[in-house]
C-alpha cells in the first residue's frame, strides 16, 4: 500500500510536468522531445501502478490468517475504523480529502484511487469522497460534517455553537409566513353584533449567501498522510470560512451579498418603531440607533431593542444597562427559552473583575458558573472594540446583543464544496499574483451557501458603545 501511495504521488508530479508542455500551443525542437519524454514516464508509472495493484490483490487473495484473526467459522474478519481518529473527529475528513484531490491532480478518480490506496476502502476518507459529486475536482462534503467542523471552533464561531435552529435549504431560497398583528376580541351585551376582526401576515423570504475561500496550501505538507497534518489542512480552510459566517450572524447588514445579523435585525425593529438605524463605524463618527415611540405595549411594540450605553460607566449604569437589555425583550414579548448574550473578551474581563463599594466581586460568582443573570455568554473578538461614538470623543466602543437563539435561524442551502488545483493563480494579500505550480503549492476553494434569520425582528437587544475595560489592559 506504501508503494502504491508513492507512485500515485510521482505520477501526479509527472503528470503537471508533462501537461505544463502539453498546453502549450506550439513546441520547439527540444520540447518536442522533452515531451515525448515526459509522456513516457507517465505512462510507465501508470504501468507500474497497474502491477503494484495486481500484485497486491494476489497477495491478499493468497493470504493466510494468523492465529486470533478468524471467528469461529473460519471466515475473515473484516476491518474496522470503529477506533480510527477521523471516525472520532470526524472533521479531519476535510483536510484528507482535500489532500487526496491533490494526490489525485484535481481528478475525482485518482483521489478515490489514492484515498482507498492510502486509508483503505471502508474508510471515512474514502467514503466522503465515493459518495462525493461536482466537476473539476469539487465534491460536497456531507452536512455532518460541517457540523462537526463549526463545532470544533466554537470558542470563536459563537453563533452556531449557541444552539440557533438550523434548517435545511436545498433549493436556494424559502418563504417563512409570519404572523404581523392578531385578531381581537371584544365583550358584548345579549343581542349585540360581534365586531369583525382579521390578523395580518407577512413573509419573511429567505434566499442563499455564497461564502467563499481561496487557501493556499503548501504541497510539502499534502504529502503526508498523518492525522496531524490533515487536521492543519483542515483548521487552514475552514478557520476563515467559520469565522466570517459568524460575523455575518452578529452584525452583518445585509448588504454586499452577506446575511443580515443581529445589529441589522435590531435596526429593522426600531425603524419599524418609528424610530431610526445605527451606522457605526471604526473610522468616523458613528450614527447612533434610536427607538421609536412605544405602540401598543400589549403586542409587544416597545418602541426598538437599543440601548445606548453612558460613556462615563459606574457599577449602578452597567447593572442598569444589563437589566435594561433583558427588559427590552421581556416587554417586547419575545420567549425567554434560550438566550444567549455575546460580548467581546475586553467586556467580559471587566465584569469578571468589577467590584462593588464594599470591595465584593458583582459578577464573578455568577460569570464562573458560565451565566450572567441566568443566560449563557458566549466571548468573541469578532465584535469590535474601536467602534467610533458619534461625537468622534470616544473610539473605543463596542457591543452587547443579548438573542433568542429559538428565534434565530441559519438556513442551510450547500454544504461546503471543495475544488482542488495545483496549476492555478490566486492575489495575495499585497496585491501580487502567484503561481501554485511555481511555488509547490495546491490551491483549495471552499464556497458555502445559507442565510440567517430571525422569526421576529424584535428577537435580541443591542447595547451600543460601551467601553467597558479593566483598568489595566
Amino acid at each position: 500500500m506504501t508503494k502504491i501511495a508513492e507512485l500515485l504521488k510521482q505520477r501526479a508530479r509527472a503528470f503537471d510536468e508533462f501537461k505544463a508542455l502539453a498546453e502549450k500551443t506550439s513546441l520547439t525542437e527540444d520540447e518536442q522531445t522533452e515531451y515525448e519524454t515526459k509522456k513516457r514516464v507517465v505512462t510507465d508509472l501508470d504501468a507500474q501502478i497497474a502491477r503494484a495493484k495486481e500484485a497486491q490483490a494476489l497477495s491478499a487473495e493468497n493470504a493466510q490468517p494468523v492465529a486470533g484473526q478468524d471467528n469461529v467459522d473460519n471466515t475473515k474478519v473484516e476491518a474496522t475504523v470503529e477506533t480510527d481518529r477521523y471516525v472520532k473527529e470526524r472533521s479531519l475528513v476535510i483536510g484528507a480529502a482535500a489532500k487526496m484531490m491533490a494526490y489525485g491532480g484535481g481528478n475525482l478518480f485518482n483521489a478515490r484511487q489514492a484515498s482507498m490506496e492510502i486509508y483503505g476502502e471502508r474508510h471515512p476518507v474514502t467514503r466522503a469522497l465515493v459518495a462525493s459529486t461536482g466537476a473539476s475536482g469539487g465534491f460536497i462534503v456531507p452536512p455532518d460534517y460541517m457540523n462537526e467542523i463549526i463545532e470544533l471552533l466554537r470558542p470563536a464561531a459563537v453563533v452556531r455553537g449557541s444552539g440557533p435552529r438550523v434548517l435545511p435549504m436545498p433549493r436556494g431560497t424559502m418563504t417563512l409566513p409570519s404572523q404581523a398583528s392578531p385578531a381581537t376580541a371584544s365583550y358584548g351585551t345579549e343581542n349585540s353584533q360581534i365586531a369583525t376582526s382579521q390578523q395580518t401576515l407577512r413573509q419573511i423570504i429567505a434566499s442563499y449567501k455564497k461564502l467563499t475561500a481561496l487557501v493556499p496550501i503548501s504541497n510539502d505538507l499534502m504529502r503526508y498522510a498523518d492525522p496531524a497534518i490533515d487536521a492543519m489542512v483542515r483548521d487552514d480552510l475552514v478557520e476563515v470560512i467559520a469565522l466570517r459566517e459568524d460575523l455575518a450572524f452578529l452584525l452583518g447588514d445585509g448588504t454586499q451579498g452577506a446575511p443580515m445579523g443581529y445589529t441589522g435585525f435590531a435596526n429593522l425593529w426600531a425603524i419599524s418603531q418609528g424610530g431610526t438605524a445605527g451606522v457605526w463605524s471604526a473610522s468616523a463618527d458613528s450614527v447612533a440607533a434610536v427607538n421609536g415611540n412605544p405602540g401598543n405595549p400589549l403586542l409587544g411594540q416597545n418602541g426598538g431593542n437599543f440601548i445606548t450605553s453612558n460613556e462615563t460607566y459606574t457599577e449602578q449604569t452597567v447593572v442598569n444597562e444589563l437589566t435594561g437589555m433583558i427588559n427590552r425583550l421581556d416587554v417586547a414579548n419575545v420567549p425567554d427559552r434560550k438566550r444567549v448574550w455575546f460580548m467581546h473578551h475586553r467586556t467580559y474581563n471587566y465584569l469578571f473583575g468589577l467590584l462593588n463599594s464594599l470591595g465584593l466581586y458583582v459578577f464573578r460568582d455568577e460569570l464562573t458558573r458560565g451565566t450572567l443573570y441566568g443566560y449563557p455568554f458566549k466571548k468573541t473578538t469578532q465584535i469590535p472594540i474601536n467602534i467610533w461614538d458619534p461625537t468622534g470623543t470616544n473610539k473605543d466602543c463596542s457591543f452587547i446583543i443579548l438573542a433568542e437563539m429559538n428565534e434565530s435561524m441559519i438556513l442551510d442551502s450547500m454544504s461546503m464544496e471543495l475544488a482542488v488545483s495545483r496549476e492555478g493563480t490566486y492575489t495575495d494579500a499585497n496585491g501580487n499574483t502567484v503561481s501554485a505550480f511555481q511555488y509547490d503549492q495546491t490551491l483549495i476553494r471552499a464556497i458555502t451557501e445559507h442565510d440567517f434569520q430571525l422569526r421576529h425582528d424584535s428577537g435580541c437587544s443591542v447595547l451600543q458603545f460601551v467601553r467597558w475595560a479593566p483598568a489595566v489592559q
